[in-house]
């Protein structure tokens, strides 16, 4: 009697492609969101409240003030922006091309009214904070008892 020996290979530790995985899902994912419209993906955004105001922190690296607009219409804020592509030199090729150029735009609705006269807005490095102050009526107050 013949015993034949087949030799198995062993399955790689799910781990080990995760990283991979979530980068090829990103990549269907900003492709399908921004095909044709030459749109990136929404910029990452933090949002803290605070007793009488709140802040927005946007991810915008290598985007210029020059090319983002701001605009609040009711409780809502939107950031729109362009962020330019990488030009490549005439005696060059690209060996890897991971960033991204394109429109981007990022609406967040208000948790409060906002005082729009006191609204402001910075871009330090690569990261936009908008100061959104709250409306009177939407700062919490010490009611007396008679």
């Amino acid at each position: 009697m013949l015993v034949r020996f087949e030799r198995i290979p062993m399955a790689r530790p799910a781990w080990r492609n995760v990283a991979g995985f979530e980068r090829e899902i990103d990549s269907l994912f900003n492709g399908i969101l921004s095909a044709g419209s030459g749109c990136m993906h929404a910029p990452a955004v933090d949002f803290i409240e605070r007793q009488n105001e709140s802040v927005a922190l946007i991810e915008v690296p290598g985007v210029a003030k020059e090319d983002i607009k701001i605009s609040l219409e009711e409780d809502l804020l939107t950031v729109k922006g362009e962020r330019k592509s990488s030009e490549l030199p005439d005696d060059a090729r690209w060996i890897r091309n991971e960033r991204s150029g394109g429109e981007f735009f990022r609406t967040i609705q208000l948790p409060h009214p906002v005082k729009v006269d006191g609204v402001a807005a910075e871009l330090v490095n690569g990261i936009l904070r908008i100061t959104l102050p709250k409306a009177e009526e939407a700062r919490p107050r010490e009611i007396g008892i008679k």
